[in-house]
């Protein structure tokens, strides 16, 4: 019972000298993680070795007094959380709220490959109904919700994917340039938000904001899409905030905000 207890309290002060670092003080000395928790020095270094050993605190290398900062076992285990997160679950509420404060046809894309797919969506509430069906691909360059997630990936992937992609016109509408795709890439990303017209219907306009994981990566697209009759000049703005709240409001969930 004894070594149970031993080891429950190893834990319970392990968690504590990891609670010590912050945003505000990601690297700190072993005497400042020792004032932080009360430990001792002696058990203080103790503990950092065997957290170190595992990869969840690493030292800093500096001409001056040791630092340590958490490690990079940490990304792992985060990456792994984040692959369990059902994006469609998180999305779901949000979704429906916009689809009813809108009446119009609310989508959910995330990347795959080159391309978008689109995994959700909730019907317009107007009698014509038009949006991509469920497992519908896109390239990443076509339309508003596939252009979201290629404008927000890091610089050096986006320009990989670029040098990859075999452009296809399937409408007049369609960017098929990579300069021009580059000058729209740059347009979304100081917006905040896509705007396609006709790209994979005729006569539809499609708004896309973009999805945030914990990481600030890019991990989903949500679009609202209607007729051009839908996306009057006053009506625009308005949806535009509408469609980049939920967004948010999705990316804060996945923050676990």
């Amino acid at each position: 019972m004894s070594d149970k207890l031993s080891k429950i309290g190893s834990v319970e002060k392990a968690l504590q000298i990891l609670e010590c670092f912050t945003r505000k003080d990601p690297f700190l000395t072993l005497d400042e993680i020792a004032n932080r928790t009360g430990f001792s020095r002696t058990t203080t270094f103790r503990m950092i070795c065997s957290l170190e050993k595992f990869g969840y605190i690493k030292r800093k290398p500096t001409a001056g007094e040791l630092q340590f900062s958490l490690g990079w076992a940490f990304l792992e285990k985060a990456q792994l959380v984040n692959e369990q997160i059902d994006i469609k679950e998180m999305a779901k509420e949000e979704m429906l709220q916009l689809r009813n404060q809108t009446g119009l046809s609310i989508q959910l894309a995330v990347r795959d490959g080159l391309d978008a797919v689109y995994i959700e969506q909730f019907e317009s509430l107007k009698p014509f109904r038009l949006y991509p069906e469920i497992g519908r691909r896109a390239p990443l360059y076509s339309a508003a919700c596939p252009r979201v997630l290629l404008a927000f990936l890091p610089d050096r992937e986006r320009e990989d994917l670029l040098q990859k992609f075999t452009y296809n016109s399937f409408t007049s509408h369609t960017l098929t340039s990579p300069e021009r795709i580059r000058a729209e890439l740059v347009k979304i990303r100081e917006n905040g938000y896509a705007i396609s017209k006709g790209e994979l219907h005729e006569g539809t306009i499609a708004i896309a904001a973009p999805i945030f994981n914990f990481s600030q990566r890019v991990v989903a697209s949500l679009s609202i899409i209607g007729l051009e009759s839908d996306f009057t000049d006053m009506k625009m703005d308005e949806l535009i905030g509408l469609l980049k709240s939920k967004a948010d409001a999705i990316s804060q969930k996945l923050r676990g905000n």
